[in-house]
């Protein structure tokens, strides 16, 4: 099973490497949102950490869905789908494959947007990386859980990523709260139980969805 799943995973990132339509947008989305977020912080450091964190987060969002919706519709566009849900495993397990994928695709958003938030807003980031980097994490488990789920029914039944971002958006409104509270706490130097207890909300809300992606996954595709 391990074998197949690694197979499902290879399969969607040499096609992307090969047919280069989602990650390259994505990225590009992600350093001009990034850009024009960054630059526009001004005022005291203390100000820009307070607005950093909100800022980060809704560009990493906007910019990911885009990437999460083409893997399920690449799939629907060459006529794919069929012939990958008769592949011999439980389906839960292709929810997972595209989860893998989607999560290495916002992984290397995060990347480039941290980066570039760093070096134009001049954001204390690298002052506490493990806390970012474990923010970052949870907050990818958390929107890519989501995203992978709806964007699956999305595509699967034909329709566009126009508005996958806004129906998304309202689930997603527990995840981008805490990471961006989060960070907001960890630029500003701040710890305690207030920064715990956001973490907290991160790590539920991934378990959450992550399991009703693999349980729901089937039944949604069906209806």
């Amino acid at each position: 099973m391990l074998t197949k799943f690694y197979w499902m995973v290879t399969k969607d990132l040499v096609s992307e490497f090969r047919a280069r339509q989602a990650w390259p947008a994505m990225l590009m989305l992600g350093v001009l949102v990034s850009f024009l977020f960054s630059t526009q912080l001004e005022g005291s450091a203390e100000q820009r950490s307070s607005l950093a964190g909100m800022l980060i987060w809704l560009a990493i969002y906007f910019a990911g869905v885009l990437a999460q919706h083409r893997t399920f519709a690449m799939e629907q566009e060459e006529g794919c789908w069929d012939a990958l849900r008769m592949y011999p495993v439980d389906t839960s397990w292709i929810y997972l494959a595209k989860f893998t994928v989607n999560f290495l695709a916002l992984a290397a958003l995060q990347a480039v947007v941290l980066s570039l938030f760093v070096i134009f807003s001049n954001v204390p980031m690298l002052d506490h990386p493990l806390r970012i980097l474990t923010i970052a994490g949870l907050g990818n488990l958390g929107l890519t859980s989501v995203s992978t789920l709806l964007g699956g029914v999305w595509a699967v039944n034909r329709q566009g990523p126009s508005m996958l971002a806004f129906l998304t958006l309202p689930l997603a409104i527990p995840v981008l709260l805490g990471a961006s509270e989060a960070t907001r706490m960890t630029l500003g130097h701040e710890s305690g139980p207030l920064w715990w207890r956001w973490l907290g909300l991160l790590v539920v809300f991934a378990i959450v969805f992550v399991a009703a992606g693999i349980v729901l996954f089937e039944l949604l595709i069906e209806e």
